[in-house]
């Protein structure tokens, strides 16, 4: 299985929770739901686009989770873990790329989802998570 994890917002988590550390979700609302059944070694991928229109995809191993304060004082889901690799495409290589292809919907622009799950056992079936 690998969680995919939407950085649209160009968030800078290893400036704002420390070494190690890849995406942050919140511990109420419609993100407490989402990969809360994250096991160690579990591949995350974290998308963050760039101003030029070329998308970033860390690849990281899960570790563990940590609830600490964000930028604006309220606690979150710190997610951490080592960088496994990383790879940059332009938007259009992005789209036409499995597995990034289930960031985007039909029109190229990024899903609304901050979390998609790609199940092992059915390939290029996701499960987006709302936020």
């Amino acid at each position: 299985m690998a969680v995919f994890f939407n950085n649209c917002r160009r968030r800078d988590h290893l400036g704002l929770f420390g070494t190690g550390s890849f995406y942050d979700l919140n511990r109420i609302g419609a993100q407490a739901k989402m990969a809360i059944d994250l096991q160690h070694g579990d591949e995350c991928v974290v998308a963050t686009p760039d101003e030029d229109g070329n998308i970033t995809f860390n690849w990281f191993a899960f570790s563990h989770v940590k609830f600490m304060p964000d930028e604006h004082d309220v606690e979150v889901r710190v997610l951490f873990g080592d960088r496994l690799r990383s790879e940059t495409l332009s938007r259009d290589d992005a789209i036409a790329t499995e597995p990034y292809s289930v960031f985007f919907n039909i029109n190229g622009h990024f899903k609304r989802p901050s979390v998609v799950k790609q199940s092992a056992t059915a390939p290029g079936i996701c499960q987006a998570l709302l936020i």
